[in-house]
């Protein structure tokens, strides 16, 4: 099993057409952009944005200068890896945090939880995040509040990444390594950040189970393992919700079937994220 490292996104030829991403759009409830130019751009050099047949694309993350992927140190292993990630967990009063990490420790497999700090705030929830980690999982943080960083100052950006770190190296004894930005949506502060606390930021190359027409687990788990974005390296975004613990069972099985190994995020070696202009 090689070593990963996470490793910086190509950048999208200027020849490739590519998404146009406007205020307009960005604000808006689903972060749906309408556009004549959708094509080509997230096949080949990263998910930026899911078409669908009205032309219309989901918005994923607009800054290709963060991968959202993975790969092996050693650029010659064949090994076809994928990497589970789960944002929002533990959710009150339904939270299904503690169930899904049943399911992969009984399939064998791990994953990243990124955890918002405002749901440590009770007993309840930190027990859960205790029982998750205890059981070899690694805890990220994706904020306190949940909001769009974009829209914060530095020290805003600052204080709801620490809050969270705090807290989860408060309950779990562990240091954060991971840093997942709400919405994907993030600027040069929240880079900067980021590599003063040794966090490695992470978009992500697909995910689903937030989507209207994949809110049942035979919905989702059928798109995710039929999707024009598997591929080796792909970072599988989830959140706590019931229909993704229905789907999890699945997915593992079907990738697995597919001949993708789910990798453990302790193999995955850090490297400082990039500050080139955005």
């Amino acid at each position: 099993m090689p070593i990963l490292s996470w490793v910086q996104a190509e950048e999208i030829p200027e020849d490739i057409p590519q998404i146009q991403i406007t205020e307009e759009a960005v604000a808006t409830e689903n972060n749906i952009v309408k556009s004549d130019n959708v094509r080509a751009a997230w096949t080949d050099y990263g998910n930026y944005a899911q078409p669908n047949e009205e032309g219309y694309a989901y918005y994923m993350h607009a800054d290709p200068d963060i991968s959202s992927e993975i790969l092996p140190l050693d650029g010659n292993s064949s090994e076809d890896v994928l990497l589970f990630t789960f944002d929002d967990a533990p959710q009150e009063p339904d939270s299904y945090a503690l169930e899904m990490a049943q399911v992969m420790k009984e399939k064998d497999v791990n994953a990243i939880f990124l955890v918002n700090g405002m749901y440590l705030e009770s007993e309840w929830g930190r027990e859960i995040t205790k029982q998750v980690h205890d059981m070899g999982f690694e805890i990220g943080n994706h904020t306190h509040t949940h909001p769009n960083l974009r829209e914060l100052t530095y020290e805003e950006q600052y204080n709801e990444i620490v809050a969270t770190n705090q807290v989860v190296e408060e309950i779990t004894g562990a240091p954060v390594r991971w840093f997942r930005p709400p919405f994907g949506l993030f600027n040069m502060d929240t880079i900067l950040i980021c590599n003063e606390l040794g966090l490695q930021l992470m978009t992500w190359s697909f995910g689903y189970d937030w989507m209207d027409e994949y809110l049942s687990g035979p919905e989702l788990a059928a798109v995710s393992l039929d999707n024009t974005y598997i591929r080796p390296g792909a970072n599988i975004l989830m959140h706590d919700r019931s229909w993704t613990l229905d789907a999890l069972p699945t997915m593992i099985d079907g990738y697995r079937e597919l001949g993708y190994h789910i990798v453990d995020p302790y193999l995955i070696q850090h490297q400082q994220n990039s500050t080139e202009p955005l």
